[in-house]
């Protein structure tokens, strides 16, 4: 419980005139003048020699007192001056004019992380949310207008969507990330303006980190090394295994490689060593592109934005974490502050 602070009339009287500022001059270390406050021009000497100058000191003593001791209490309040963003509770903020009441003026403050104060960046960063958890555009549109009330064309909401999804592949190119000695593999079709490629993917299997994405024309021998090639370049080491389905591809691509991993072939859903995570994590994202009309030659950008997304913002319900959401937006909302 809170001590409670008493102050004597006096006390009070000596902080008032403190508070008013401009009534003590001091003369050398130990001797002050203190403006009279009942005769106009007329000042008090108080003379410090020890803590209490008097049996009962004065409000002009108590006055000297509550100024010396100014820094101190000060010091210990310095956090009642530390402004925060109400949105992200970011303390780099920086004032911005004035809001006028009865009692005068209250500074204003803005966050310089993004904006964060500004709807338009939070509409943004829900809109990109959403479209990543497989909502098209016009879906989107329609849950802004219907939530928030804010009517926005769909080519607003894309260009929105498109500068997240620059600033997650920013924020995860500058992540560095660590992955075990066992890898899943597995490639799936997916339509891309029509037209029937090929994408593959590599995830680690401890960590379930989304190591590669790559889309090809074909899935013959080269197009699965390219893809194992881009998995060690993004990792930066070599595993010891690699889960895969039953395609020849991935044995022959190890052959032209020339790397000693052991190639754990013909993994399924229902066998000891399965790939079921990388089953599932194309599946969500053959569902996702099905959502995705919208989604034409800028697909390759977007597979890799949704790659950033899922390692960085998506919770592994596997490994039965939780990502710390708030702090990889912040990351992403500071892309966005240097770029503008």
């Amino acid at each position: 419980m809170a001590r409670k602070l008493n102050l004597s009339l006096r006390e009070l009287r000596g902080l008032g005139i403190v508070a008013l500022g401009g009534q003590i001059e001091m003369i050398n270390d130990t001797i002050f003048a203190v403006k009279s406050q009942s005769n106009l021009g007329a000042f008090h000497r108080v003379e410090w020699k020890d803590e209490k100058e008097r049996q009962k000191p004065c409000k002009h003593v108590y006055a000297v007192n509550f100024l010396l001791d100014l820094p101190r209490i000060v010091l210990s309040n310095s956090g009642a001056f530390k402004r925060f963003c109400k949105y992200c509770g970011s303390s780099n903020v920086s004032p911005k004019g004035f809001r006028y009441n009865k009692d005068g003026p209250v500074r204003l403050y803005v966050c310089k992380i993004g904006q964060v104060g500004d709807a338009k960046d939070a509409l943004a960063l829900i809109a990109a949310d959403l479209y990543f958890k497989g909502l098209s555009i016009r879906d989107i549109k329609n849950h802004i207008w219907q939530v928030y009330g804010v009517d926005k064309p769909v080519a607003t909401i894309y260009r929105w969507v498109t500068r997240i999804a620059k600033a997650l592949k920013w924020a995860f190119e500058g992540t560095k990330f660590e992955v075990g000695d066992k890898w899943l593999a597995d490639e799936t079709v997916v339509k891309i303006n029509g037209e029937a490629k090929y994408l593959w993917s590599i995830m680690d299997s401890e960590t379930r980190m989304y190591i590669i994405s790559l889309i090809t024309s074909g899935r013959d021998a080269e197009a699965a090394k390219a893809a194992i090639e881009s998995a060690i370049k993004n990792a930066g080491k070599l595993p010891k295994a690699l889960v895969t389905d039953g395609l020849k591809s991935y044995s022959k691509a190890l052959d032209l490689l020339g790397l000693q991993i052991n190639n754990i072939s013909n993994a399924g859903l229902t066998k000891s060593i399965n790939n079921n995570a990388i089953e599932r994590l194309h599946g969500t994202i053959k569902d996702w592109v099905k959502r995705k009309r919208d989604l034409k030659d800028g697909f390759k950008e977007f597979i890799d934005a949704y790659r950033a997304y899922y390692n960085l913002l998506r919770p592994s319900m596997a490994l039965g974490k939780k990502t710390n959401k708030r702090e990889k937006w912040l990351t992403i909302l500071t892309y966005q502050a240097n770029q503008e």
